[in-house]
């Protein structure tokens, strides 16, 4: 235990499962700081399973983290960076605020939620983020759902009311989701299953219009499961030259596999010349490369040589009347109209 950060052993209620946990509340000083990253890269060196710290770190990571307020220096963050990077840490991404902190006019990202590898490989997955697939608006509530939610007036700016109804209307789209299409593939199973045991009693005689009837229904609802997982794995695939109604739900399911191998880096050769395998390395060595080229500094810059240019493609006098015309509400309505059913505004 320490004024800047208390270090415990957690054990899980239900299924017993043990993770060093530790409380960080940094100093405000970049030298009062020094002993925590001294101290907790010794502490992590001696842990051998899955590690979490969290908390107030009173420090940015990069510029990305601040807005307005002073330039990030980089004597500010060099220390932490060098901490992260030698405990061998990864940040755990936050899907929901970007800034921890604010004083009304400066906001900065301070707090932050830290573990080390072990953790990566017990728990790689968190829980997945809500994605709006197009069947939810086949739903009956879904209009009526929508029109509530967006007429629901608050208070405060008309941009906090924005965020309010859109974030009220995502708890309701999910729990909507949750109850009336989740599981299609077991839908799609006892549809299927229904459907042939009724096929198989009118096989013999005394076939009944009820059984006809029964038959007709099971196979609309079979139908129908089959079209809403079609539909979501279209969206999944972002296949857009396909149309639907010809169930192609293997096709898209190895476009969705494809995808996922193409995104993936399984290994990765860093700059030394060493072969990197491990998921967490490899996403490190990722980050580095890309925040070295965002913060390279230069003493000057280049000018323009306008000689050069002239040699190029130049834009008319009406070419940049355009480009600087303001742009009208009918543009915005027509191309918020023309954007593709699968992509968000």
């Amino acid at each position: 235990m320490h004024k800047q950060y208390i270090i415990g052993q957690v054990t899980e209620f239900q299924n017993g499962n043990k993770f060093n946990f530790g409380a960080i509340y940094g100093m405000h000083t970049v030298q009062d700081r020094k002993i925590l990253w001294e101290d907790m890269e010794k502490i992590i060196a001696g842990i051998n399973g899955p590690c979490v710290l969290m908390g107030d770190y009173n420090t940015i990571l990069s510029s990305e983290d601040r807005m307005q307020g002073t330039p990030v220096q980089e004597f500010e963050v060099k220390d932490f960076k060098e901490f992260i990077w030698e405990a061998g840490l990864t940040e755990l991404r936050i899907l929901e605020r970007k800034y921890t902190w604010t004083n009304n006019h400066v906001h900065s990202k301070i707090d932050r939620i830290l573990v080390n590898a072990t953790w990566i490989q017990k728990w790689p997955n968190g829980n997945r983020p809500f994605k709006f697939f197009n069947c939810l608006t086949q739903h009956k509530e879904f209009e009526d759902t929508v029109y509530k939610c967006w007429t629901k007036r608050d208070g405060g700016t008309i941009m906090n009311n924005v965020w309010m109804k859109l974030k009220i209307l995502k708890t309701k789209l999910k729990q909507m989701n949750s109850q009336d299409f989740n599981s299609t593939g077991q839908r799609i199973q006892v549809a299927r299953a229904k459907l042939e045991g009724i096929q198989e009693q009118m096989v013999g005689p005394g076939n009944s219009t009820k059984s006809v009837a029964q038959e007709k229904e099971t196979n609309m609802e079979l139908v129908k499961w089959l079209e809403i997982e079609e539909s979501i794995m279209k969206q999944k695939s972002r296949i857009k030259w396909l149309n639907l109604g010809d169930s192609n739900t293997l096709y898209f399911y190895a476009c969705v596999k494809n995808r996922q191998a193409t995104n993936h880096i399984g290994r990765l050769t860093n700059s030394a010349g060493q072969l990197l395998m491990n998921a967490n390395d490899v996403e490190t060595e990722i980050l580095k490369f890309y925040k070295q080229l965002l913060g390279t500094t230069t003493t000057q810059i280049p000018a323009v040589n306008k000689e050069v240019m002239r040699q190029g493609y130049n834009l008319s006098r009406q070419q940049q009347m355009k480009l600087i015309k303001v742009v009208t509400e009918d543009e915005i309505k027509t191309t918020l109209q023309g954007i593709s059913d699968n992509k968000a505004p």
